[in-house]
């Protein structure tokens, strides 16, 4: 890419040994936030029409959020053809993501994709006052915009942030020796630290925190920190409340506000990918959970209809079970009843969860994904995180009602099995009050009344708290995973035995992992434990691992996995679809009265609407209309038909007007959508001729 410092090399690697040295690691070949500017601006002046350059709105701090939109002359207006969004680095510390946007950008103008059919919005930097943390004297990782705020609602702002303590330039981890702390080191690699058990003799000898000191006073450690308002945290959907870093409202960060402000004035946008820390492809989008899931929320039905279509009135139904029996009914199959319009009446919540077609091409295009890692020699096999709530991309999908999927761009692999080795049941997430505090409703429900009766058992949960119980409050949305976890901790479940700190547990092999991959690419990002004086004399230790380090690798590393996300984008991009007037035919029925009958379809292989764009209404359906003409009058039919979504390649609609109108008059029939184009054929009546 163009960059003055596109060759600089990741500082070389020290000894272990050296604390302070080891800020060495550097990230001279990323862009800041001034050189992403520059950059935009350049390409802007340079490649003007192709590119335009927009600022959409200001962060906290006042910088500028750029988009850039690119499109080529074609027979459609820019903001009127398909289009796709491209929104990097919203989670602020995914400089990763930027990196792919500018290659992305790049391409484009270098002449890959269909620029005279597709418009491409691309925004590399959507949280710029985080963004420039990697590049900070002090380097901590950031997703908080500019400003200041009261985590700990103690009345004070910001007045508990993270401290160098040892001087390296960057903030890791710290340790305090504590017995009570549940934390000790990994006996074969000590720099790695794992939850005690007391089932397995392991005794905790640590608390585990942050690095800095309790400035405060409160007992807690780095809990008011410098940043704001979380703009990935931001979005109205999910909305964590009432987490302070969510914001006392959605939209209410100005970065996410501009973003929706942006995106609801072009409704042309078919895709939409978010370069951000999850990757969709690599573990499909799970469930939010909670009472308004779909798949989980139950409904009691009235007697009257409960008797009509054969379901008992005093027993608890899914919209799952409701539609198995609805959908087989003579009334249902002749009115064309669907199962949306059954959760509509049936007064379901949001969906939380991603609609079963929608699924199928996110399995579809994760398959070509998977395929390209393999053939570019990059790794598929590596833990994938889900999006938050409150975040960007379930936004997209669930609110703005487009295709959407996160990718991250690059991870840290797997480490490689060794001969024989097999993945079975321990390479699982375990059932754990860690893991309860992250868990879906639909993924503890999966581990069934036995596992969740001996995981209230290790934990030490009260003993009116059985399983079946738990199961049947989480099923019926009175109360979400999270807050289980939380009312465990206070009633005083969950001891010493959180998980199992040897080499099977899945997350201590992951931190394993981490670290064996540092000592072989970057060993410079690890800065070995050293024993530090907080300010109140306690001792601790300071040690970990650059806080960038697993999002932000060399940038040897980093460039194939941009090539291949670059392509990736191009590949989706040309799948949008696409609608035209397949024909116009025109039969002569005599004494000036016309049949005309018109077919169109959609010859892109993605439907021109998502599953749940179509549930929640976020576009206009596809519209074939007989457009007025003079002396030209409808005799019957409706002068237009719409159809809420046409399928991929077979989907198609068809409308039919009987017209009255003199020999040689011209009819105009046109084709229109949101985001899948626009088509219009003329006939001249009397002719039988149609173009």
């Amino acid at each position: 890419m163009n960059k003055a410092v596109s060759c600089l090399a990741l500082a070389a690697a020290i000894g272990l040994g050296s604390v302070g040295a080891s800020a060495a690691v550097g990230y001279g070949e990323y862009h800041d936030f001034n050189e992403v500017e520059a950059q935009l601006k350049g390409w802007a002046k340079e490649h003007s029409p192709l590119m335009s350059l927009q600022t959409i709105g200001s962060s906290v701090d006042g910088r500028s959020i750029y988009v850039a939109r690119l499109a080529g002359p074609g027979s459609a207006a820019a903001d009127e053809r398909p289009a796709v969004f491209v929104g990097a680095n919203i989670a602020g510390f995914h400089n990763a993501g930027t990196e792919a946007a500018l290659h992305l950008i790049e391409r484009l103008l270098a002449g890959e994709g269909d620029l005279a059919e597709t418009t491409y919005y691309i925004a590399p930097v959507l949280n710029p006052d985080a963004h420039d943390g990697l590049f900070a004297p002090l380097r901590q990782r950031r997703a908080g915009a500019g400003g200041k705020l009261d985590r700990d609602v103690d009345g004070l702002v910001a007045e508990d942030g993270a401290n160098d303590l040892d001087g390296d330039g960057r903030i890791t981890r710290m340790r305090i020796a504590d017995p009570a702390g549940g934390w000790l080191a990994h006996p074969e690699d000590p720099q790695v630290m794992v939850r005690a058990n007391a089932e397995k003799g392991w005794v905790g000898a640590y608390r585990l925190e942050s690095e800095g000191g309790d400035d405060d006073g409160d007992g807690q450690f780095n809990e008011d920190g410098p940043f704001a308002v979380v703009p990935d945290m931001n979005f109205a959907h999910g909305w964590p409340f009432p987490d302070p870093e969510a914001g006392p409202w959605p939209s209410f960060s100005p970065e996410s506000r501009a973003i929706m402000d942006f995106l609801l004035a072009r409704r042309n946008v078919a895709l939409a990918i978010v370069y951000g820390p999850a990757n969709n492809f690599l573990a499909s989008p799970q469930s939010f959970g909670g009472g308004g899931d779909l798949g989980t929320q139950k409904f009691t039905i009235s007697e009257q209809i409960a008797g009509f279509i054969g379901l008992d009135h005093e027993v608890e139904y899914t919209l799952d079970e409701v539609w198995e029996v609805v959908k087989d009914l003579p009334f249902a199959r002749q009115s064309g009843i669907t199962k949306d319009q059954v959760a509509q009446f049936l007064g379901a919540g949001p969906a939380t969860q991603v609609a079963d077609g929608d699924m199928e091409w996110i399995n579809t295009l994760a398959n070509d994904y998977e395929e390209r890692l393999e053939e570019a020699e990059l790794s598929a096999d590596r833990p994938a995180e889900q999006y938050s709530r409150g975040g960007l991309t379930p936004w997209l999908y669930y609110q703005y009602g487009v295709f959407a999927v996160e990718l991250d761009v690059w991870g840290i692999p797997k480490a490689k099995q060794a001969e024989g080795e097999t993945e079975g049941e321990e390479d699982e997430e375990p059932l754990t009050l860690d893991s309860l505090e992250k868990m879906s409703s639909e993924e503890f429900l999966a581990f069934g009344e036995e596992k969740i009766a001996a995981f209230l058992v290790e934990i030490g949960a009260p003993e009116q708290i059985t399983a079946e119980m738990a199961m049947q409050r989480v099923e019926s949305g009175q109360i979400t995973p999270p807050q289980m976890a939380k009312m465990m901790a206070q009633m005083g479940g969950g001891g010493a035995a959180k998980s199992d700190p040897s080499e099977d547990d899945p997350k201590t092999k992951r931190r394993r992992e981490i670290l064996a991959w540092a000592q072989e690419h970057a060993p410079e990002a690890i800065t070995p434990w050293s024993a530090v004086t907080l300010a109140d004399g306690t001792a601790a230790e300071v040690g970990g691992l650059d806080p960038y380090l697993e999002v932000a690798p060399p940038m040897a590393l980093l460039e194939p996995a941009i090539e291949l996300h670059t392509a990736t984008v191009l590949d989706m991009a040309s799948k949008l679809a696409r609608v035209e007037i397949l024909s116009l035919d025109i039969e002569d029925l005599g004494s000036g009265v016309y049949r005309a009958e018109a077919i169109a379809g959609n010859r892109g292989e993605m439907a021109t609407h998502s599953e749940q764009g179509v549930r929640a209404l976020t576009h206009l359906p596809i519209r074939l209309e007989l457009a007025d003409a003079k002396g030209v009058v409808l005799v019957t039919g409706s002068r237009a038909v719409t159809e809420p979504s046409l399928a991929g390649r077979t989907g198609t609609m068809r409308a039919s007007w009987l017209i009255k109108a003199d020999k040689g008059a011209t009819i105009t029939v046109r084709l229109s959508s949101d985001n899948a184009g626009r088509d219009e054929k003329t006939a001249v009546l009397g002719k039988g001729t149609s173009r």
